[in-house]
């Protein structure tokens, strides 16, 4: 008896469930959203979309950073919170003597001795502390360094000066034909590569005291009494204004081209007093 009462249950309940999606209206599919247009996008929408290719210097990292003391002694003065110099017990105020033997008797040294080894390895470390020398092992990590940066992180580890101007060149779009459309993008364009490109720097070489970045402001007017073009070719004279009247060592032009499938980024670093091109870097985004 027990058993007919279930099987009738069970009848009645799929009826029902039967009769309710039979009686619901089908659900239609929803259209998809158009595409952007890649005439049209800003850069900052196609760099969220896909990954910008090359371009990049993959710097070993021990995670510390020195200064120079009057008596020609590397002190600690920053140890990154996670880092291997962190895990590996270096302190503030250790005195480094060598890396992996190699002595280190300037920043520069610092960023020469880790170079070209594997990330993950560990290194010997040579520390006086409070007297006492120590031997630590600290792992390498890494961060990746646009290009330019990277080379301008070298000139401040040199102790040099680096006074940068960053400014926008040539800026291409192959889909747009509309002359006042491509105007106005080629302006929004040229406004977020330099804002970008400053943020970079500022948040890679803030912390160095003989780092500056000139006002934007400044070298846009000092373009226009120049009547610079949009070539990327940047000529003596301009050179000489910007780094007399701007206190700029170095140049960072940007360039910019927009074709059907791909957006390619252009970077110049230039060295203001000689002319010469420390840097040429190219990257591409993909759609």
């Amino acid at each position: 008896m027990k058993k007919a009462i279930i099987l009738l249950a069970l009848a009645i309940l799929t009826t029902v469930a039967c009769e309710s999606w039979a009686a619901s209206p089908s659900r239609k599919p929803q259209p998809a959203p158009p595409p952007p247009n890649p005439a049209t996008m800003t850069q900052a929408e196609l760099s969220r979309a896909t990954p910008l290719l090359e371009g990049y210097v993959r710097r070993r990292q021990i995670g510390f950073n020195t200064q120079q003391r009057p008596d020609g002694k590397m002190e600690v003065v920053v140890v990154t919170k996670g880092r291997g110099a962190d895990k590996a017990g270096v302190q503030l105020g250790d005195i480094v003597v060598a890396i992996d033997g190699l002595p280190i008797k300037k920043r520069i040294d610092l960023l020469d001795a880790v170079r070209g080894r594997s990330v993950g390895e560990r290194v010997p470390l040579t520390v006086i502390r409070n007297g006492t020398q120590m031997e630590l092992n600290v792992e390498l990590g890494f961060s990746d360094m646009e290009e330019p940066i990277y080379a301008l992180y070298r000139i401040l580890y040199e102790e040099k000066k680096v006074g940068l101007a960053v400014m926008g060149a040539e800026i291409i779009n192959a889909l747009l034909t509309d002359r006042v459309a491509l105007e106005q993008w080629a302006k929004g364009i040229k406004s977020n590569l330099i804002g970008k490109w400053e943020s970079r720097c500022l948040k890679a070489l803030s912390r160095e005291k003989e780092f500056s970045l000139v006002d934007r402001q400044a070298v846009e007017q000092i373009l226009k009494e120049l009547n610079f073009g949009q070539s990327g070719m940047v000529s003596e004279k301009f050179r000489a204004t910007i780094g007399k009247t701007l206190g700029a060592t170095h140049l960072l032009t940007l360039e910019f081209s927009r074709f059907r499938d791909a957006d390619v980024e252009k970077q110049r670093l230039i060295e203001i007093e000689t002319g010469k091109v420390l840097v040429s870097s190219m990257r591409s985004t993909k759609r």
